[in-house]
């Protein structure tokens, strides 16, 4: 991931159209980059964004679109560095949307895809229920990203209405069910003048975003080119005489801008593509009427687009930052605990049932756990039980700001237990297995930082060990502080450990674990 800064989006339409938006733009952060300021990162709310005053001085819009998407995964926020402190989450998206229906306006949400970030047992399970999630919140429309087709044809059930009918998922180059493709959508509304309005909705999918994604399995979906799939969408929704036309890019901004270009038409574009964090302006391309609308990383941003009678000023924009400003929605915490009790009833025998297997690690040894460690290393054990590592498990068992334990969700386990891989959410053989019945691998400990131990235990219980063998073992177990942060950054990612990105974080840190030359 690159660290530049962010380039400010040109914007070339006129003052009425953006009279509305010209509010102090900051500077753009790329994900991950370290503010000159010591600003946290984009993942950490500021105290602006937990404080927004959502459409101010929005008078009578005739008409609002809420805009969503780039889930990638993320149901909930992390919550490792604070539920208060992290953006995003199904539970405050409902809030914010129920808060824009609440005020009486006609409210149409749509969503640009990206549901998920890997293939897998469980994103699939979290595909069904985030469609769930979707159709309960009342969206008119969403669509299948590059990453959602990683799914296997399970899928296709997701993207089903409980009559067996696709009324939300939308795409005029992608086809999965044939008898229930539905290539554009229109939504008839009140317009201003009482009378009913057609917007008509249709979404796309780059094929630089396929390619680029090293999608070339397509077992049970085609991808039509894009250009000319919409061309003929596009003629249609002129056919019906839409009276607004809106497009939904799940592709690079970069492809987003040669589609608008070469398919005009479509007020309101939005687009997946973009750097991190929405622009707070929309992008009006030379040549072009489109406004380009982002929808940012992660879910954690939406965004409002008002339509207004005033000719002077017919469109406003604001992005919104889905921080703790928004309670968690009742209704979305009752689907989000649905969808932890199918983890629950899928993992209770060692996660086979999720299609984890447990892989040999790399170094071909076997997990001994930390208590035997400690038998001789004694010193950097007791230094281990004084940190959070060694609470790591306990601390999803019975979360402190939540009421639903994490302790069978892989992507919590990966980083709380002893023996698994924290980037691709698997344990390793003689790894971490069930809450009772691996004891010595709670925590997170010795062995997912300097290796598992089986070797370097039996070496030395023997004492008729080769003193040369027994030496490279002890020094195959030993990670030097040079390599130590990699190490650390495997689980304190930007997610969950937003502080530790920080200049100088890790010599702060690693004062609280430290242990070299101990025993």
């Amino acid at each position: 991931m690159k660290r530049t800064l962010w380039k400010l989006l040109a914007v070339s339409t006129t003052l009425s159209v953006l009279g509305s938006l010209l509010w102090a733009q900051p500077p753009r952060l790329q994900l991950g980059q370290r503010n000159p300021d010591s600003q946290p990162p984009i993942t950490v709310a500021t105290e602006e964004e937990k404080n927004q005053k959502i459409a101010e001085g929005w008078k009578d819009p005739w008409l609002v679109f809420y805009v969503t998407g780039n889930q990638s995964g993320y149901l909930e926020p992390c919550g490792c560095t604070g539920l208060a402190n992290q953006k995003g989450g199904i539970n405050r998206k409902d809030t914010l949307l129920t808060s824009l229906n609440n005020r009486g306006w006609q409210v149409l949400a749509v969503d640009a895809g990206d549901q998920v970030r890997r293939d897998g047992t469980q994103s699939e399970i979290k595909f069904n229920w985030s469609a769930q999630a979707l159709r309960q919140m009342g969206y008119v429309a969403s669509t299948c990203g590059v990453k959602d087709l990683l799914l296997s044809d399970n899928i296709l059930v997701s993207i089903l209405d409980e009559n067996g009918n696709n009324n939300l998922f939308v795409s005029a180059n992608v086809s999965m069910l044939p008898d229930q493709d539905l290539k554009y959508k229109v939504v008839t509304v009140q317009g201003p003048d009482k009378k009913p309005r057609k917007i008509g909705i249709t979404a796309v999918l780059g094929e630089e975003s396929l390619k680029a994604q090293g999608q070339t399995k397509q077992d049970f979906y085609s991808v039509a080119p894009a250009i000319p799939a919409l061309q003929e969408v596009a003629e249609k929704l002129r056919a019906e005489e839409c009276d607004y036309q809106i497009l939904i890019a799940n592709a690079s901004l970069d492809e987003t801008k040669k589609i608008v270009q070469a398919v005009a038409g479509f007020q309101l574009v939005i687009t997946t593509g973009g750097f991190g964090e929405p622009t707070y302006r929309p992008e009006v391309l030379p040549g072009t009427s489109s406004e380009i609308i982002q929808v940012g990383t992660k879910g954690m941003y939406a965004g409002i687009v008002g339509l207004f009678e005033d000719p002077t000023q017919s469109t406003r924009y604001q992005r919104i930052a889905l921080s703790s400003q928004f309670e968690d929605s009742p209704r979305m915490l009752e689907l989000f605990e649905k969808y932890q009790d199918e983890l629950r009833n899928k993992s209770d025998e060692n996660f086979a049932a999720l299609g984890l297997r447990p892989a040999t690690h790399p170094t071909g040894n076997e997990f001994v756990g930390t208590s035997k460690c400690g038998e001789c290393h004694t010193t950097a054990h007791a230094i281990w039980e004084k940190t959070p590592h060694a609470h790591a498990t306990e601390s999803i068992v019975h979360p402190p700001e939540r009421s639903m334990a994490r302790h069978f969700d892989p992507e919590c386990i990966s980083c709380h237990v002893t023996g698994w891989n924290p980037q691709k959410y698997r344990p390793y053989k003689s790894g971490y297995q069930t809450l009772e019945g691996s004891i010595d691998l709670h925590g997170n400990g010795c062995e997912n930082c300097h290796g598992p131990g089986s070797e370097h235990v039996r070496a030395e219980e023997d004492a008729s060990a080769d003193k040369k063998q027994l030496e490279e073992l002890r020094t195959a177990m030993r990670l030097t502080l040079s390599n130590a942060q990699d190490k650390c950054l495997e689980c304190h990612d930007i997610d969950n450990s937003p502080d530790f990105h920080k200049e100088g974080a890790f010599d702060k840190f690693w004062e609280q674990v430290k242990h070299i030359g101990k025993d």
